[in-house]
């Protein structure tokens, strides 16, 4: 993180070499990021040079009272769903971007525990797919990018209060679903 600091000083200094560094250490966290969230090379490719060129103009703006790597998080979650909405494209299905919701333990589990385990994914993830894409987003950054309710505000743009009610209420929402669904497969 100080590493990341003294780049951001040095580039607000003018030096331009500086920029060129925190491109090349952040590019395929960025890249990744707007896959994730986009599902096309180009798509992300396209989101990840203007992320740049955002982070290069906000770059004065950028407060150091959080991680520049979140900040940078959230420059590039908002770049991308804009960009999605904009070309009216289709959100990444979470289910690609959870390798533990992919990678079962297969040492520890019968068959028939893999085969639950899978039908469970699979409820799981036809219950997202039919969230509001932003509702989608904030289950995926809370489980399964791992990131703080107050870090899923500053990506958002959302109140924490919000956050938390939105939390609450789609975890809600997962659980009726889920337990409908179990009832419908007895």
């Amino acid at each position: 993180m100080e590493e990341d600091l003294v780049l951001v000083h040095r580039v607000l200094r003018g030096e331009q070499h500086a920029f060129r560094h925190l491109v090349e250490k952040y590019q395929n966290y960025v890249f990744t990021i707007a896959m994730r969230v986009l599902n096309s090379r180009e798509e992300a490719e396209e989101v990840a040079q203007d992320v740049f060129l955002k982070v290069y103009k906000m770059l004065g703006s950028y407060r150091q009272e959080s991680k520049f790597s979140s900040w940078l998080y959230a420059i590039t979650y908002r770049t991308a769903i804009d960009n999605a909405r904009k070309k009216k494209l289709p959100l990444q299905s979470i289910e690609s971007g959870s390798a533990a919701l992919q990678t079962p333990d297969l040492h520890s589990k019968s068959p028939v525990e893999l085969t639950q385990d899978n039908d469970l994914r699979h409820q799981v993830q036809a219950v997202i797919n039919r969230l509001k894409p932003s509702d989608a987003s904030i289950i995926t950054l809370y489980y399964l990018n791992e990131q703080s309710v107050q870090e899923i505000a500053e990506i958002t743009g959302l109140s924490l209060t919000n956050v938390k009610t939105k939390l609450h209420r789609l975890r809600e929402q997962l659980r009726q679903e889920l337990s409908a669904s179990a009832l419908d497969h007895q």
